[in-house]
C-alpha cells in the first residue's frame, strides 16, 4: 500500500512524509476485584504529511481502497492553503535504522490474566477493600517514507493502570513497560504500592491556602513535567507561546534537575527510534544541573533557528518522545523527615494553564494527599490545588530521590521517567 501511496505523492506534491501505522491493542478491565472486560483491537492507518513549495498539510487515511480520492484531496488542498512561512522543507539526509521484530519480549494473554489477579492479591493482602484498573498490551510497527529515507520499526510494552481502595481514601500506580521490561513487571511491589498509600488516608484535616513544602511523587512531577514539556518545543518558542523564550544556556531550574528526552531508552513505552520524518532519534539533553541546554527541533524549525534537528519531528511542531528526569541521592522515607510543614501529594488531574506565556497551570491532587507535620505524614487533605508556574517548580527543586518510576496514566502522565522530588514554596488554593 505504501509505495502505491508514495508513488502517487511525487505526481501531486513537492516533499512528502508518510508514516504507515499497525497496532494491536489488549485490554483487561478489572473492578471490585474481579476481571470484567477483555478487548482486543487491531488499527491500520496512514499520517501523510504533504507539502508543496511553502504550502503543508495532513491527512489521515483509513480507507485504503479510496487512494486516488486522497490523492485528489490532497491537490486541491495545496492548491488553495495559503504558504506556510515556518516551513523550510523535511530532512534531506539518508539514515538507515535496522529493527528487528524478534527484539520484542512478548507476554501471552494467560500472562495478563494472571498479571491482573496478582496485582489484585497483593494489593487485597496488603489492607485494601476493592480495586480497579486496566492492563494494555500494546503491540505496533511504523514504517516511516519520505523522499529520501525509508525505515521500520517495532515496539510493544505494557500498560498497568492499578487504583485501590480502603474505605473513602485510595492510592493509585500508574506504569509502562517496553520492549526490554516487559518480563520484569512485579505486581506484588505495584498492589503493595497502591494499597499502602489508600492506607494512609485517616484523619481529614483541612489546610489554609498558601505556600507549602510538597513531597512530589513520580505520578505528580510526570503530570507537571509532561503537560509542561511542549514549552521546549521550537514551535511553542516561535509561537511565543512559552515561558522559556530566549532562555537558552541560562539557569531555568535548581542544579538538581537534569531533565533529558530519552526515545532509545527501551525499558519504556515511549521508545521512538526513528521522528515522523525519518531522522534517527537521540538522547537528547533539555536541562542539565538546571541549565536549558534545547530546544525540540524538526528539520525545519531547526532550519529557521538556526539549529540543527533533534529528531523530534512533529515537522511542523516538534514533539517530545520519552521525558527522563535523573534521579537523584535521597530517601524518599528522608525526603518526607526533611519537611517540617508541608504535603505529600501522590497524583493529580485536570492539569489546565490560565498562562502559556508564563507557564502558570493548576492542577487537582488525587489518590494520595497527605498533610506532614514535624516530618510524619499526619492526616488526609482533599478539596486544593496546586496553582503555580512551571518555571517556579523548576526552580524550587531541592532533593531528589534515589528511585525512580515509568510513569504513564491516560491522558495526564505521558510515557515518562520520574523520580520523586521535594519542591519548596509551591502554591497551593482551595477548589472547594
Amino acid at each position: 500500500m505504501i509505495e502505491e501511496l508514495t508513488k502517487k505523492l511525487k505526481n501531486v506534491c513537492d516533499e512528502f512524509a508518510v508514516s504507515e501505522n499497525y497496532e494491536n491493542i489488549k485490554e483487561l478491565r478489572f473492578s471490585n476485584n474481579s476481571m470484567d472486560l477483555f478487548n482486543n483491537w487491531e488499527e491500520s492507518y496512514i499520517n501523510v504529511f504533504a507539502s508543496r513549495n511553502k504550502k503543508t498539510m495532513d491527512i489521515l487515511i483509513k480507507d485504503y481502497n479510496n487512494i486516488d480520492y486522497y490523492m485528489e484531496k490532497i491537490d486541491k488542498t495545496l492548491n488553495i492553503i495559503p504558504d506556510n512561512p515556518s516551513y523550510y522543507g523535511i530532512n534531506t539526509e539518508h539514515y538507515n535504522y535496522n529493527s528487528n521484530e524478534e527484539d520484542i519480549e512478548d507476554i501471552d494473554d494467560n500472562d495478563i490474566y494472571d498479571l491482573s489477579r496478582q496485582l489484585i492479591d497483593a494489593s487485597l493482602k496488603n489492607g485494601s477493600d476493592k480495586n480497579a484498573g486496566l492492563i494494555y498490551k500494546n503491540y505496533a510497527k511504523t514504517r516511516i517514507k519520505t523522499n529520501y529515507n525509508d525505515e521500520t520499526y517495532y515496539n510493544s510494552g505494557i500498560e498497568i493502570v492499578l487504583r485501590s481502595f480502603h474505605g473513602d481514601y485510595s492510592g493509585q500506580e500508574g506504569l509502562h513497560y517496553g520492549i526490554k521490561s516487559a518480563k520484569n513487571i512485579d505486581p506484588y511491589k505495584i498492589g503493595e504500592n497502591a494499597a499502602k498509600t489508600a492506607l494512609k488516608g485517616n484523619n481529614k484535616i483541612n489546610i489554609d491556602e498558601g505556600k507549602y513544602d510538597i513531597l512530589m511523587s513520580p505520578y505528580l512531577l510526570g503530570t507537571i513535567l509532561t503537560y509542561n514539556i511542549g514549552f521546549l518545543s521550537y514551535f511553542d518558542i516561535d509561537s511565543g507561546l512559552s515561558p522559556f523564550i530566549d532562555k537558552l544556556n541560562e539557569d531555568i531550574a535548581s542544579k538538581n534537575v537534569n531533565l533529558y528526552d530519552d526515545p532509545l531508552n527501551r525499558n519504556g513505552m515511549g521508545f521512538t527510534p526513528v521522528d515522523e520524518e525519518g531522522t534517527m532519534t537521540k538522547k537528547l539533553d533539555l536541562i542539565n544541573n538546571g541549565t536549558l541546554k534545547n530546544y525540540m527541533h524538526s528539520y525545519s524549525t531547526a532550519k529557521k533557528a538556526g539549529a540543527k534537528t533533534t529528531g523530534n519531528a512533529g515537522i511542523i511542531a516538534p514533539v517530545p518522545w520519552q521525558i527522563h528526569m535523573e534521579k537523584g541521592n535521597k530517601n524518599v522515607n528522608d525526603m518526607i523527615g526533611s519537611i517540617d510543614h508541608g504535603l505529600y501529594i501522590n497524583n493529580s488531574w485536570y492539569t489546565r494553564f490560565q498562562d502559556e506565556r508564563t507557564g502558570t497551570f493548576s492542577t487537582v491532587p488525587r489518590d494520595g494527599v497527605f498533610l506532614i507535620d514535624h516530618g510524619e505524614i499526619r492526616g488526609t487533605v482533599s478539596g486544593i490545588r496546586i496553582s503555580d508556574s512551571i518555571l517556579n517548580i523548576l526552580k524550587n527543586i531541592t532533593e531528589v530521590s534515589n528511585e525512580e518510576k515509568y510513569v504513564k496514566w491516560w491522558d495526564e502522565i505521558h510515557s515518562s521517567i520520574m523520580p520523586s522530588v521535594k519542591v519548596e514554596n509551591v502554591n497551593i488554593t482551595k477548589g472547594f
